[in-house]
């Protein structure tokens, strides 16, 4: 016959289990899934006559991909917002830190918009003319930092990346700063014209009338803790 365990170690599993059994407020998505893009999950928008959303191997990356025709648009949008309020964080907030990170690669950047274009967090129609970002714009066909106040911007750009490579991009917002890592180095810390809003992961592309583009995104892992 087994014996209980003492009082204080019951306790405490018993809050363990309680704690595991509490819904997840964390995304993790790699693309698993062989029946494709889970419309519980993301909401997307195929081009015209493009390539539409899928997902599936290359470069030993499992990723979504689409691929707008010229003057063509496409979006990947999650369907839950994220809380990322770097401007409220603090002693009376539970969280305390947001974090947003993603394996991208681009194709033929020349065509896409640089106007339009955006990556990161944002509305549900969102693009990079909207307001309350934070994320990645382009500018002059490279990486920049993005973020929107009610209109307010700060910007930075001049990273040295390969957008035509595999990068992982991370944001992570806690109070009074939005900090950008490109390939796990920071490039840009932002500290004015911080959005507390509840945000959605959102991947917009836009083409000119030059032609195609294709985006491709990785994993993704959307997560938040509760220390500075």
């Amino acid at each position: 016959m087994s014996k209980r365990p003492p009082l204080d170690e019951h306790t405490a599993l018993l809050s363990l289990v309680n704690m595991l059994a509490r819904p997840s407020i964390n995304l993790y998505e790699g693309w698993q899934d062989e029946a494709g893009i889970d419309n519980t999950v993301w909401t997307v928008a195929d081009p015209a006559t493009g390539v539409a959303w899928t997902r599936g191997p290359a470069d030993g990356y499992l990723r979504a991909f689409s691929t707008p025709a010229a003057n063509e648009t496409c979006r990947l949008r999650s369907n839950q917002a994220w809380p990322f309020m770097p401007d409220t964080y603090g002693a009376n907030t539970i969280l305390r830190k947001s974090i947003l990170e993603f394996e991208l690669k681009l194709t033929n950047v020349a065509n896409i918009d640089n106007t339009l274009a955006f990556f990161g967090l944002s509305g549900v129609l969102s693009d990079r003319q909207s307001q309350d970002l934070i994320g990645w714009a382009l500018l002059a066909d490279a990486l920049q930092s993005l973020t929107d106040d009610g209109g307010a911007e700060t910007v930075n750009t001049g990273f040295g990346e390969t957008l035509t490579n595999w990068n992982k991009l991370k944001i992570e917002a806690c109070a009074g700063h939005v900090k950008f890592y490109l390939n796990e180095v920071l490039v840009a810390d932002h500290t004015t014209n911080l959005p507390d809003d509840p945000l959605y992961v959102n991947f917009f592309v836009d083409t000119e009338a030059g032609g195609f583009a294709m985006i491709e995104v990785g994993i993704i892992r959307c997560w938040f803790e509760d220390i500075p």
